[in-house]
Formats: C-alpha cells, structure tokens, sequence
C-alpha cells in the first residue's frame, strides 16, 4: 500500500491560488513553502493539472467573448508582468545552472590539477631514483673494473711467485743432492783416512 499523501489535491491548488491572489510568481518551491512541506513532484503535477483544466474550461467557456477594454488591459498587463516574471525565472535558473556548472567545472579541473601535480611529483622521483641508480650503477662498474685490474695483477703475481716457487724448490733439490754427495764423500774420505792410518802403523 503506498504512502498517503502529506497534503490533498485541493490544498495544493488553494495554496496555489493564494500566491496568484497575492501577485507573486506560483512555483512548486513557493506552494511548498506556502504549504509547510509536501512533495515537489506531486505538488508540480497537481498544480500543472490545475492550470491546464483552467485554460481548457475558459477557453470552452467564453470562446468569442470580447473583454472589456479595461480589462483586456489588465489581462494583457498581466500577461506582461507573468512573461517578464517567466524570462525572470528562466535567467536565475540559467545563472544557478550556470553557477553548479561552473564549480563542476573547476571542481573537476582542480582534480585534474591536482592528479597532474602528483604524477610530477611521482615522475620526479622517478627520474631522481632513476639518476641514483645510474651513477649507482657506474660507480659499481668502475669498482668491478678496479677489481679485474687488480685481479689480473695478483694472477700475474702470483705466476711470478709460481716460477720463483718452483725455481727454489729446484735448487732446494740440488741442495739437497749436493749435501747427499758431500756426506758420502765425507764417509769416504773417513774410510780413506782410516785405511791411511793402518798403513802408517
């Protein structure tokens, strides 16, 4: 079951005619206010209703009517004054309009803005990392490249030492050789000194 409404038909249409009576301009805002509450969309449609069915019955009811000069002035002042009040209406309306337009508008440049100052931001420190690991990257080069240097140093070296190594080992051998051959000629000059001394005897 739907919601019963705040206010009948016939309220709206009298707060409506009462606004008419007063010379102001009838808008569903104004019988709202007028009315203390209400519902916008049923207030318009309501209200739309009622002028349409007024038309249509004056235009039934006095089809060849001639106004009275006075009073097709009025009408015709009125229709003035509610044209005027109509272009009134439709010009603050466009300048609302314009109005939320335009802080959509700056809103969304704003955020624009402000998307781009970030990505910058990120893009700086993007360059600024990338810029740190280059030279990085070229002070790590040079150390490699002092390390392979001295690396090749060291192996040259150390071929150098292989060579002096093996060149002591080798005269250590011949050393060794040579004090083998002078402890047996030590024992044979003994031998022959002993023999000498026999024959002496």
């Amino acid at each position: 079951m739907g919601r019963v409404a705040e206010f009948s038909d016939q309220q709206i249409i009298e707060a409506g005619k009462t606004i008419v009576k007063e010379g102001k301009p009838v808008s569903t805002f104004a019988i709202r206010n007028r009315l203390n509450g209400g519902g916008s969309e049923r207030i318009k449609a309501v209200w739309s209703n009622y002028i349409t069915q007024q038309a249509a019955s004056v235009e039934e009811e006095t089809p060849d009517l001639e106004l009275p000069a006075e009073i097709a002035e009025i009408l015709e002042k009125n229709q003035i004054t509610a044209k005027n009040q109509l272009k009134v209406l439709t010009v603050q309306s466009y300048k609302v309009a314009e109005q939320v337009a335009e802080k959509r508008v700056k809103s969304t440049i704003e955020d624009y803005q402000n998307k781009v100052h970030e990505f910058e931001e990120s893009e700086n420190q993007a360059s600024i990392a990338i810029e740190s690991s280059d030279k990085k990257i070229v002070e790590l080069e040079n150390e490699i490249a002092l390390l392979q240097s001295r690396n090749e140093n060291l192996i040259s070296e150390n071929s150098k030492l292989k060579g002096l190594f093996e060149a002591s080992n080798n005269q250590n051998e011949q050393l060794k050789a040579k004090e083998l051959e002078f402890e047996k000629l030590q024992r044979a000059y003994g031998k022959l000194e002993g023999k000498l001394e026999l024959l002496s005897k």
